[in-house]
């Protein structure tokens, strides 16, 4: 990781003086109006990197998002807009410096793009700080605004690309002097390509070489087929001889194959992988995949395509993509503080999101989804969003990310009131069966609750006041439920069947072989 490392010490020494005290890696954010609509996602914002207590003091005594920016620019705690562009340039700085190459300057590139990204609150946010910075960063007579222009054209993101290398042109027909680097940038000479994977079909890891003239470089993609099929990992390598002898170490063991591959394979995986949703695990994975996956897809679109009917030997087929193996987690969800345990053992794809799972748990446990609810993982808590509450998007979250190993557990809350949890242990990944559709339940025991019946204890005392016809809220009971008699409610009863009839309409075949 030496190129990664040097480029890091690079742009240390050019760092902008305006950090004030809000961190300089939430200023895109706070820069954009647009982006500041409701003013606690801006108060969250400046919680979540560390303000000061007296920039939240004034964003909370504000009545808008744009009364508060005023504010904390009136205050000192926050750059005016001129200053926060001039904060972004500076980013580049070191791009200036005698010596620099391409891949220095694409490193530079993709990791501006990723401060953006842990900045903003999607990243159409990123898409839109970049277009209106790129629009106007004509008016700025500074050599970083080239060097902006020209990095952000080859590695940014690819909404912005067309328009950074829109404003390169003009800068240079308005006689800006490009710097040295800016020769191919984007363009280097794809190599060799080679990798490994397990026996298993859970993981493989994709090597591809580049070089620009003699000064070679890779690109490293580790994917993880039981996460989804997504990245879980990349970044550059600057010795890919010395790698390519590690790798082909790697195969000594019983359960790793290393195989060379043509660039139109490396292609296709990376294509499918790049497709789906990011499953880094390790804190510094997911900083790599948000910092190069840009960098990686320019790569892999510089790789040739397979020519579709050269693939299938037949006139005008259709090019297919490599297979996926598709696993299931196996999972026993039991309502804590029952006695007998209330539980259900589901079987779910292993790249479910956090929010089509809770879907399968209120199905099996007859919960209508009408309270508020919550995932606690090792990752963080996932539910519907709510920055007030800590709680991120459960749509953007993967069971295999936050339970990926037998004896595995998180837990659930249903309705914040009655406050219904729920232990939710990992007892098995496997393979997908053949022909089966997932998510589906496979046993259970005793009926789920009704719905704001009090918590577990609330729940055992209406099951008292059920059992006693003398009880004076005996009447009343039966008819909050809607019988007539209090046979017709059985605790004992768990209706299989119709669980699995509740879930086929969001379950589909993942092995269809």
């Amino acid at each position: 990781m030496g190129l990664v490392a040097d480029t890091n010490r690079r742009r240390s020494r050019g760092r902008s003086r305006h950090l004030y005290l809000v961190p300089d890696e939430a200023q895109p954010t706070l820069w954009d109006t647009q982006e500041l609509r409701r003013l606690a996602r801006l108060r969250q914002l400046a919680v979540d990197t560390g303000a000061s207590a007296e920039a939240i003091r004034l964003i909370e005594s504000a009545a808008t998002a744009d009364e508060a920016v005023r504010k904390l620019v009136t205050a000192g705690l926050m750059p005016d807009e001129a200053d926060s562009v001039e904060g972004m340039l500076s980013w580049f700085t070191p791009l200036l410096e005698p010596g620099c190459d391409q891949v220095e300057a694409e490193v530079c590139g993709a990791e501006f793009v990723a401060e953006l990204r842990r900045a903003s609150p999607g990243e159409a946010g990123v898409c839109e700080v970049l277009t209106d910075v790129l629009e106007h960063l004509i008016e700025y007579e500074s050599p970083e605004a080239l060097a902006m222009a020209r990095v952000m054209a080859a590695v940014g993101p690819p909404e912005v690309r067309a328009i950074a290398a829109g404003t390169a042109s003009r800068m240079v027909a308005a006689g800006r002097k490009e710097q040295p680097w800016s020769a191919d940038l984007g363009r280097p000479v794809p190599g060799p390509c080679f990798g490994y994977a397990d026996i298993y079909g859970h993981q493989r890891s994709i090597v591809v070489a580049f070089s620009y003239a003699r000064k070679k470089h890779a690109v490293v993609v580790l994917i993880d087929y039981l996460l989804g099929g997504g990245i879980k990992d990349c970044y550059l390598a600057d010795n890919t001889s010395k790698l390519r002898d590690d790798y082909r170490k790697g195969d000594a063991g019983p359960e790793v194959r290393f195989s060379d591959l043509d660039a139109e394979t490396a292609r296709d995986i990376l294509e499918e992988a790049l497709s789906r949703y990011p499953c880094p695990v390790e804190p510094e994975q997911a900083q790599n995949v948000e910092s190069y996956r840009d960098l990686v897809r320019a790569r892999v679109e510089l790789l040739p395509r397979r020519a579709a009917a050269a693939e299938a030997g037949t006139p005008g087929a259709r090019r297919r993509r490599p297979a996926v193996a598709r696993n299931v987690h196996r999972l026993k969800v039991t309502l804590r503080g029952t006695k007998p345990p209330i539980w259900r053992r589901f079987e779910v794809p292993s790249d479910i999101s956090l929010a089509r799972l809770h879907t399968v748990i209120q199905v099996g446990f007859g919960w209508q989804d009408c309270h508020l609810w919550v995932f606690e993982t090792p990752a963080g808590r996932y539910g519907s969003y709510d920055p007030d509450l800590e709680i991120r998007s459960a749509a953007s979250k993967k069971l295999a990310a936050v339970a990926d190993w037998p004896a595995d557990k998180i837990r659930y809350e249903y309705d914040f009131g009655d406050s219904w949890e729920h232990d939710v242990v990992v007892e098995a990944v496997q393979p997908a069966e053949p022909g089966v559709a997932y998510p589906r339940c496979t046993g259970g025991r005793r009926a789920g609750p009704p719905e704001d019946s009090g918590g577990v204890r609330g729940y055992y005392d209406l099951l008292n006041t059920l059992a006693s016809p003398l009880h004076e809220n005996h009447a009343q009971t039966l008819s909050w439920l809607g019988i007539e008699s209090a046979a017709e409610f059985d605790p004992d009863r768990f209706d299989l069947h119709a669980a699995n009839a509740a879930l086929a309409r969001i379950s589909k075949v993942l092995n269809k072989s």
